[in-house]
C-alpha cells in the first residue's frame, strides 16, 4: 500500500489489502469529498507549532490535512504556527482565534517552508495556496477585484504601486472619512464639487470647520483673501521670529496693533516705523507725544540733518541744531556754502505789524518790553538785517532802555 502525496489516499496494490477494498475505498471517497467541500474546526490554542492531522485506515472523518475549509479556534497564549504537509494544496481558512494578551501572532504554511502571517482581526477569511515550499495569501495578491455591492474591510487597507481613483464615472457619489470621534473628518461632496473637513455640508470649495495648521508655505494667487467675512469677534495674529504679536487684528475693538496685543487706537505701533513713500494726514488732528514722555522728533532735509528738532527731554525746539539750548527755540545756521540768513520773515499782509512782541511792559529796563523813550542809553553795537527794497541795514543795540 502507498499513499498519494496530496489527498493521502490509500492506493491498492495487486493482491494487497485482501478483504479491505470496501473500507479503504470508502475512506478514499471520504477524503475526496472533504477535499472538495469539506470543513473542519481545528483548535490551535496555546503556543508553539500545531500540525494538521492525517488519517489512514479509518473513516476519514478525523482528517484535517485533506479538508477544503478549516476554522481555527482557541485562545493563543503565545505566538503560534499551524503547519500543513509540504505538498501542493490550498485552503479556505476562517480565523476565529482569540489572540490573547499579546496579541500573539498566528501563521500558516507548509512544514519546513515559508508561512503566511494571518491578521489579528478576529473573523478574517483567507484563501491560502502552497506549492509545498511557500504559502501564498491569494487575496493579498489577487490582481483586479470588482465588487458589485458593498466592499467592507475590517482590517488595514494598503494602496501601493498604483493610483487610487474614486468616482471615475463622475457621478453624484460622496466620500466620507470618519475619525475617532468625528463623523465627517473628511467629506467629499460630489453633488456640489466641494470638500469639507469636520463638516458634511461645505459652503466653499474647501471648508474647514475647525482649526487649520500649515507648516509650509501658503501661496494665495488669483483671488481675494477675506478674513472673518461674517464679521464676528474673530481675532487674527501673525507672529515673527521672536515677536509674538507682530501683527494683531483685534476684531472685538476693530483695531490693528503692531507688536502689541491690545491696540489702543485704530492702528497702534508699539515700536519703530519707517515710511519711504508719501504720508497724507487728512481729516483729523496730528498729535505728537500725547503721553508727555521724553521723546524727540527730528526732521531731515536734503543736506541738513537737523532741519527741525523737537527735544522732548529739554522741552525745546531746534532748527539747524540737534541740541537747542539758547531758548525755547534756537535757530542755528550751520550751512557754510551759501549766504543764507538764520531767519527770514515774509509779511505779505502789509497792513499788519511785521513782528509782534508780547511780554511784560515797563518804563525802564526791568522787564522784557520797555516803553521808555530815553535817548541816553549806551549804544553797545548793531545787528545786520536785510530789508526788502532797502538792502543791508543795521539795528542798534543798547545796553539799557534808559
Amino acid at each position: 500500500m502507498a499513499d498519494s502525496t496530496i489527498l493521502n489516499l490509500d492506493l491498492q496494490a495487486t493482491g494487497a489489502n485482501a478483504g479491505t477494498w470496501g473500507t479503504v475505498t470508502n475512506e478514499n471517497l471520504e477524503k475526496v469529498e472533504k477535499g472538495i467541500k469539506g470543513y473542519k474546526a481545528v483548535d490551535v490554542a496555546g503556543s508553539g507549532t500545531t500540525s494538521l492531522t492525517v488519517s489512514s485506515g479509518t473513516s476519514g472523518t478525523s482528517d484535517e490535512q485533506s479538508r477544503a475549509s478549516l476554522k481555527f479556534t482557541g485562545t493563543l497564549t503565545g505566538n503560534k504556527a499551524v503547519e500543513c504537509e509540504a505538498v501542493e494544496t490550498w485552503y479556505f481558512i476562517d480565523d476565529s482565534t482569540d489572540r490573547g494578551a499579546g496579541p500573539y501572532t498566528l501563521s500558516f504554511g507548509p512544514a519546513g517552508g515559508t508561512p503566511v502571517d494571518l491578521l489579528t482581526v478576529t473573523g478574517s477569511k483567507y484563501i491560502i495556496y502552497t506549492d509545498g515550499t511557500t504559502a501564498f495569501d491569494v487575496l493579498a495578491d489577487a490582481g483586479n477585484i470588482a465588487a458589485g455591492g458593498t466592499l467592507a474591510a475590517s482590517g488595514d487597507v494598503s494602496f501601493d504601486g498604483g493610483a487610487f481613483t474614486f468616482n471615475t464615472s463622475e457621478a453624484d457619489l460622496n466620500a466620507r472619512f470618519a475619525g475617532d470621534t468625528e463623523t465627517n473628518l473628511l467629506f467629499v461632496d460630489a453633488g456640489t464639487d466641494r470638500v469639507g473637513i469636520k463638516t458634511g455640508a461645505p459652503d466653499a470649495d474647501l471648508e474647514v470647520a475647525g482649526t487649520c495648521k500649515v507648516t509650509g508655505n501658503v501661496n494665495l494667487d488669483g483671488g481675494t483673501l477675506i478674513f472673518n467675512d461674517s464679521q464676528q469677534d474673530r481675532d487674527a495674529r501673525f507672529e515673527g521670529d521672536t515677536e509674538e504679536f507682530l501683527l494683531m487684528v483685534d476684531a472685538g475693538e476693530d483695531r490693528v496693533g503692531i507688536k502689541t496685543e491690545t491696540p489702543a487706537a485704530d492702528l497702534e505701533v508699539a515700536g519703530t516705523m519707517k515710511v519711504t513713500g508719501a504720508v497724507d494726514l487728512d481729516g483729523g488732528a496730528f498729535t505728537w507725544n500725547d503721553t508727555g514722555a521724553a521723546l524727540d522728533l527730528r526732521m531731515e532735509s536734503d543736506d541738513l540733518e537737523n532741519l527741525f528738532v523737537l527735544d522732548g527731554s529739554e522741552d525745546m525746539i531746534g532748527i539747524g541744531t540737534a541740541a537747542p539750548a539758547g531758548g525755547r527755540m534756537e535757530i542755528n545756521q550751520t550751512v557754510t556754502d551759501g549766504a543764507i540768513a538764520c531767519l527770514a520773515l515774509d509779511q505779505d499782509d502789509d497792513d499788519k505789524q511785521f513782528i509782534y512782541f508780547d511780554g511784560t511792559t515797563a518804563t525802564d529796563s526791568t522787564t522784557n518790553v520797555s516803553t521808555s523813550t530815553a535817548t541816553d542809553g549806551t549804544k553797545n553795537g548793531a545787528i545786520l538785517v536785510n530789508v526788502n527794497g532797502i538792502g543791508a541795514c543795521w539795528i542798534r543795540v543798547y545796553t539799557s532802555a534808559v
